[in-house]
């Protein structure tokens, strides 16, 4: 014990009045760890049955022949004794359950079984069954236990696992421990009897695994963390009795940084108790696994327990003492049940800086928060998570810091200017960036404060403050959009808060622009590289078998025409300027909009499904103002539009070519696919519908997102104007495509209707969108040579038409969109 509280003293000591709440329900670390670790082992056994069947074969073949080779007395004996457990097993726990109207572990365990009887059926049918050996399951024939004896089978298997991780969050340790040993054991012992292919076994418990940690995410589990009765014995045991003790209020926690409790103790003391708990210490695990992934240069310590986390709070504690600024009094650090750990501070009447109403949030307050912070920068001691969240006022009017378990001794310059960039954005969210900087100065001086500069980028925030500047921008953009109505938008015009704090940093400090400090380990440019190299390396290289075809076509071909099909390029993303233009209310400038479509065609070629630039329009749409919901709802939109119009085209063109000549039929059965799609969202529906964090998914998330979807189609719909542009955009897309390829195949001597063309693109076009690369490259390629030849033209006017048109329409938009995708993201469009 360090100081500051009173312990023992010789008066009788009453009974302590504990607010023990029931534990919350929470979406657990675990489970995700859980879930991750069980979809790692079932891909690991696939591939092992698909990619190295014939090895897969032998080697279980030879596990069977050892089983087989056992007594046949033993072998139905273990086959009794796995069956009989199988059987009571489940049984005996609903019926405990049940009993003790414990229905909540019930709901989770039923749909936990149900999704592990599905996953292990559909996934044994058409993977692992080609790993089996040829001899199973002829080897039971004759071999019963109490049932058959390809009974327990794998999907039971799955099922009990999946129900034993669903109850595990309502079960000791003890019996959560019995649980899975038995499940484990019967796998192996069906496996030793021959009742079940080990690979099966595996996949098995793997699938089990991870439909019960996939219900524990959907539906919530209890935290695992102490009881406040635990955390009260524990005070006791430390010397520090307490006469009441109770959690703060859930809007006052931290999610993934401790439960944090008030207590009095029995000699009037008030300390504040912060409890690290196994729920704590994995979020943590995820948080340093997302930050080593994201940064070049993460800051975090290594991982740590949860009684070594709260030590290191404590000892961080006292050397930020040490240095002069005023943070909370440490007094002990000490285990609590359950692997958990305390650590007490001293806290008079205080509550947060993030409590404390805007008409008391004085400059003088803020000013001496960062007087504070200023004593730790000199002495380069880093917060980790500086947010008013941990910043403690008191009732007389001073601050104190709190909550240093991420804190670092020697601190880098990224973690010193990332608790300087957190705190700015945090208090610029309350008081604006023209006050929140001026306070900064007032206790930081123009040096120090020069130093948030470069770290005034997102990737500098820790999540919730991130979260916190986000939806102030969403807010005010929401407001300038309400009051401007109509309004043309401003490429990369959406206010931000973090620019907005930059140049009111650069202003206050004197000091020239600084460029942003590299913080991300993955870049535009990084990515890019890797899908380039792979595009190269699996699409690109194929392609060019058919370079020498194409350059001996182009010997004989009419320059003329050739050159006439370059403007299809340019002209196509102005098609698609007008597309993006008709499915937005507000007034998209025509020249930024027009340079991202370039660069969205550049990521598209890189992209299957034309995922890149969706998202490249998508953020396009966000930076110019517009709400998330509103541009999902755009891009959306974009994507229908272009689907209807290629249908209508299609169907144009393959009736008007089809008058006159014979066409195959495609039929297709979409009935089973519609029942399956129709499952799927009635089974979403019912997870997002009958569980708790499902309807919060919908009323925070979804039902905001629907509304702005919804007024962005309101508005179009009262616009005429809008939607014609929309529909000349959307029908020109395919359409000049068409005169592309018709010119191409012109200029190569390939004579043929322009319906006939518009026949065979529209056909081929069809086909493509179905095929999992970029562009549909090869897909289209094949199919246009293949339309083009059965409507007559030669098969190597065919070939070398499409190769040029493609040459000039697809890969041009390469060295075209590239150096687009540079713009734009100079200009900060995107």
């Amino acid at each position: 014990m360090i100081g500051g509280i009173e312990g023992r003293d010789s008066r009788p000591v009453a009974v302590p009045v504990i607010d023990d709440p029931p534990r919350p329900t929470v979406r657990r670390a675990v489970d995700l760890w859980r879930l991750l670790v069980s979809l790692s082992v079932l891909l690991v056994a696939v591939l092992l049955a698909v990619a190295t069947r014939d090895f897969v074969r032998r080697a279980q073949q030879g596990l069977l022949a050892t089983a087989t080779a056992l007594p046949e007395a033993l072998r139905d004996t273990l086959v009794g004794t796995v069956q009989a457990v199988a059987l009571l097993a489940p049984v005996a726990v609903l019926a405990v359950w049940c009993v003790r109207r414990r229905i909540e572990p019930v709901l989770r365990v039923l749909p936990a079984a149900a999704l592990g009887v599905l996953g292990a059926w559909s996934l044994t049918r058409p993977a692992l069954v080609r790993g089996r050996p040829d001899g199973w399951p002829e080897v039971l024939d004759g071999r019963d236990g109490l049932l058959p004896a390809g009974w327990p089978s794998a999907v039971y298997l799955a099922a009990c696992a999946a129900a034993v991780v669903a109850a595990g969050p309502w079960l000791g340790a003890r019996p959560r421990r019995a649980l899975w040993f038995l499940a484990a054991g019967c796998g192996a012992l069906s496996v030793a009897a021959a009742a079940i292919v080990p690979l099966d076994a595996v996949a098995a418990l793997a699938v089990g695994g991870a439909a019960g940690s996939a219900v524990l995410l959907l539906a919530g589990a209890p935290a695992d963390r102490p009881t406040a009765q635990a955390v009260a014995d524990a005070l006791a045991a430390s010397g520090i009795p307490v006469a009441t003790l109770g959690e703060l209020p859930p809007d006052e926690q931290q999610l993934g940084e401790g439960t944090v409790y008030r207590a009095v103790t029995t000699a009037g003391s008030r300390p504040a108790v912060r409890v690290f708990g196994a729920e704590d210490r994995n979020r943590d695990l995820f948080h340093r696994l997302a930050r080593r992934t994201l940064l070049r240069h993460p800051a975090d310590a290594t991982a740590q327990s949860p009684l070594a986390a709260a030590e290191h709070e404590l000892l961080m504690l006292v050397f930020a003492a040490r240095t002069g600024a005023r943070v909370a009094e440490p007094v002990m650090a000490y285990p609590v049940a359950q692997g958990a750990a305390l650590v007490a501070t001293v806290a008079p009447d205080s509550r947060a800086l993030s409590a404390v109403r805007d008409e008391e949030l004085t400059d003088q307050l803020l000013a001496r928060v960062w007087s504070s912070v200023a004593r730790l920068q000199e002495h380069r001691l880093g917060h980790g998570a500086l947010r008013p969240e941990h910043v403690l006022v008191e009732a007389t009017g001073e601050i104190r810091l709190a909550a240093f378990a991420r804190g670092r001794l020697n601190a880098p310059p990224d973690m010193l200017g990332g608790d300087l960039a957190e705190l700015l954005a945090t208090t610029a969210v309350r008081v604006g960036p023209r006050r929140a900087t001026a306070c900064a100065l007032a206790g930081l001086g123009p040096e120090l404060l020069a130093t948030a500069l470069p770290y005034l980028q997102p990737l500098a925030l820790m999540g919730p403050a991130r979260h916190q500047v986000a939806r102030y921008d969403q807010a005010r953009a929401r407001a300038a959009g309400q009051k401007a109505g109509r309004r043309t938008l401003r490429a990369g015009g959406r206010p931000s808060l973090l620019k907005d704090l930059a140049a009111e940093v650069s202003t206050a400090s004197g000091g020239k622009a600084v460029p942003l400090a590299h913080l991300a380990r993955f870049t535009w440019k990084s990515a890019l590289g890797l899908a380039g190299a792979f595009l190269v390396l699996h699409l690109v290289l194929p392609q060019l078998a058919n370079a020498p075809a194409a350059v001996d076509a182009l010997r004989d071909a009419n320059w003329w025409w050739v050159l006439a099909v370059l403007p299809v390029t340019f002209l196509s993303q102005a098609f698609s300027t007008l597309l993006q233009q008709g499915t937005i209310p507000a007034r998209l400038p025509f020249g930024p909009t027009y340079q991202v479509q370039f660069a969205s065609s550049f990521l598209n070629r890189i992209t299957p499904g034309n995922v890149g630039g969706m998202a490249l329009n998508l953020r396009y749409l966000q930076k110019t103002g517009i709400e998330t919901g509103a541009a999902t709802a755009s891009v959306g939109l974009q994507s229908l539009a272009g689907a209807l119009s290629n249908t209508v085209v299609a169907a144009v063109f393959l009736t008007w070519a089809g008058r006159g000549h014979a066409g195959a039929h495609l039929h297709l059965s979409a009935g089973r696919y519609a029942l399956w799609a129709v499952a799927l969202v009635l089974a979403a529906g019912g997870l997002l519908g009958f569980t708790p964090p499902g309807r919060r998914f919908l009323r925070d998330k979804v039902w905001p997102f629907l509304r702005a979807a919804g007024s962005t189609i309101a508005g179009l719909a009262t616009e005429p104007a809008k939607v014609a542009v929309g529909a000349v955009g959307a029908l020109g897309l395919p359409l000049v495509q068409v005169v592309g390829l018709a010119m191409s195949l012109h200029a190569l001597g390939g004579g043929l209707p322009f319906v006939q063309v518009g026949a065979a693109y529209m056909a081929a076009r069809l086909i493509a969108n179905a095929a999992p690369v970029p562009g549909g490259l090869g897909a289209l390629e094949a199919g246009l040579v293949a339309g083009l030849t059965t409507l007559g033209v030669a098969a190597g006017a065919a070939t070398s038409a499409v190769l040029v048109y493609r040459l000039l329409t697809f890969w041009l938009n390469v060295p075209l969109g590239a150096p687009a995708l540079n713009v734009v993201q100079r200009r900060g469009y995107v």
